[in-house]
């Protein structure tokens, strides 16, 4: 299992939802095929899974914009 900080050096889309939600974490966990991203605020952690960053990115996003709807 390997977690690594998402910047937006790496992964330019992050500053945006950063900015919107006011995240103070992000990061990127890969274990064996299945990737998963993370997203921390003052409300709680929410995940995203999926086979690529990209994909868990897109889902962790649903997922954030689901909690504050």
């Amino acid at each position: 299992m390997s977690i690594s900080i998402l910047t937006k050096e790496n992964f330019p889309e992050v500053t945006k939802v950063k900015k919107e939600f006011n995240i103070f974490r992000a990061l990127k966990i890969k274990k064996g095929k299945l990737e998963m991203v993370e997203f921390f605020n003052k409300d709680g952690a929410f995940r995203g899974f999926g086979r690529d960053t990209k994909a868990a990115f897109k889902k962790a996003t649903r997922v954030l914009k689901k909690h504050y709807r």
